[in-house]
């Protein structure tokens, strides 16, 4: 299924692209053809096996047991003053997978966000897992350490939590048994709309992670509209096994930044923005869908014209992009007109983003866009890829273009280039906004959606 507001050929020759790129590096590597299958079935297998029995975490980077001396390290001691919990009712913000990990990704700065603002509004307590049991994640007086389920209460699961799939499943029995509700959270639909943009183990994990959210939740909450829109549309097509009225319904993300002003940024980011120059600022994990490789294509254009403009990209090394890093790292700009920062801290990206010219935003598919909110709380310009949940999030305050197109891109970078370098002013709902907003979906049961005549799971 592809967004008919996207253009579809386009989407479709941008992945070939990619994955011939992708094919083409791997055939560079100086080892037979025969190896390469061999390493490629043997890495798939060990995959499979560690997950199956219960050691995913020497791959997937989380740790199904940690130490007790680690458990303690991890949890965040929270001072001053902070609301008293509800005593009943509870609404319990599962964050297991960023309690236990250091990933720095879009979902668990979105976890981490909302986790603070629960607490610190005294809406909910941020909660991790152990052992079929539930702690919390933050230390206070006014918290307890364990959280035991009672009648009423509501799990929700904001975590990505699709390699410990086994612990989730044992936790809503417990939920259930309780007297509680299970919440499941979406991000989007991408390895199931998008499977190409992704590798077929990450498929794999998010589909069994998917299934369990469908089968078990007793609502279903998205990061925006049109994710609730797409995965109702998907549910009721194949009628997939959930409870009969399975309620649905979204809330909007956040865009303050924690990190103080006076806080310097780290060499690198410096480095990125110094100069005279105007700089087009991405942020985000390096991945074929987010189209990196359609600005690059915009760029080399405009670089070649005599443009004295630099690219910055922020975010990690993903999956299927070593054509995408070798293009980077290997370009005659690298270090001069185009930069790459892995690992940027709040700091970083508040520095970067109060000087950019403009966010490029090239994406293909997205569950939300949170840069482009960022950016709005920074009053930067936003171009965008004209696609829907785009359009739900930035509104009039982006410009967009035609998805993949890396001309249309240019066009708009240079109209931006050209317009006064602040954006106009707009107010942006804040990380507590966000998490009221959540809250109160919760508590009241207000959805607009249900699936009346879901099948009843099994």
């Amino acid at each position: 299924m592809v967004d008919t507001t996207t253009g579809g050929g386009r989407i479709e020759a941008y992945l070939l692209k990619e994955m011939k790129a992708e094919i083409d590096e791997f055939a560079r590597e100086e080892v037979d053809d025969y190896t390469k299958f061999f390493y490629a079935r043997v890495r798939e297998f060990y995959w499979t096996a560690t997950r199956l029995i219960g050691l995913g975490h020497l791959h997937d980077g989380v740790r199904r047991k940690p130490s007790a001396e680690k458990v303690s390290a991890r949890r965040t001691p929270l001072t001053g003053d902070i609301p008293e919990p509800a005593r009943s009712g509870r609404l319990l913000v599962d964050m297991t997978v960023t309690h236990r990990s250091s990933y720095r990704t879009g979902i668990q700065r979105v976890v981490r966000e909302i986790a603070w603002a629960m607490v610190e509004s005294g809406a909910g307590i941020p909660v991790y897992m152990e052992e079929g049991r539930l702690f919390s994640h933050f230390t206070h007086e006014k918290l307890p350490d364990e959280v035991t389920v009672a009648a009423g209460d509501k799990f929700l699961l904001l975590d990505a939590g699709w390699n410990l799939i086994a612990e989730y499943s044992r936790m809503i029995d417990v939920v259930g048994q309780a007297g509680g509700e299970t919440i499941g959270c979406l991000y989007d639909l991408i390895p199931i709309l998008y499977p190409s943009v992704t590798t077929e183990l990450v498929r794999r994990a998010y589909m069994e992670w998917f299934d369990l959210l469908v089968r078990r939740s007793d609502a279903i909450v998205g990061i925006s509209k049109a994710v609730i829109d797409e995965f109702e549309a998907y549910a009721r097509a194949r009628r997939l096994p959930c409870k009969p009225g399975l309620r649905l319904g979204s809330w909007p993300l956040g865009a303050d930044f924690r990190a103080p002003r006076d806080v310097a940024p780290s060499p690198r980011a410096a480095q990125a923005a110094a100069g005279p120059d105007p700089f087009f600022l991405s942020v985000g994990t390096l991945e074929p869908r987010k189209g990196h490789s359609i600005a690059l294509d915009a760029f080399d254009r405009w670089w070649a014209e005599g443009a004295d403009v630099r690219y910055v990209i922020v975010g990690a090394k993903g999956w299927n992009v070593r054509a995408l890093v070798r293009r980077i790292v290997a370009h005659p700009e690298f270090g001069r007109r185009l930069f790459w920062l892995q690992g940027a801290s709040d700091a970083d990206l508040r520095y970067l983003y109060e000087r950019a010219r403009a966010l490029v935003f090239p994406s293909i598919a997205e569950g939300f866009g949170l840069p482009l909110v960022e950016a709005a709380h920074f009053g930067v310009r936003a171009i965008a890829s004209d696609i829907r949940v785009f359009r739900e999030v930035g509104g009039d305050r982006a410009s967009y273009f035609d998805v993949a197109d890396s001309e249309a891109l240019l066009a708009r970078m240079k109209e931006t280039l050209a317009a006064p370098p602040a954006a106009p002013a707009c107010d942006i709902l804040s990380w507590a906004g966000s998490a009221e907003a959540l809250a109160g979906l919760l508590r009241t049961g207000d959805y607009p959606l249900r699936l009346e005549k879901a099948v009843e799971a099994r």
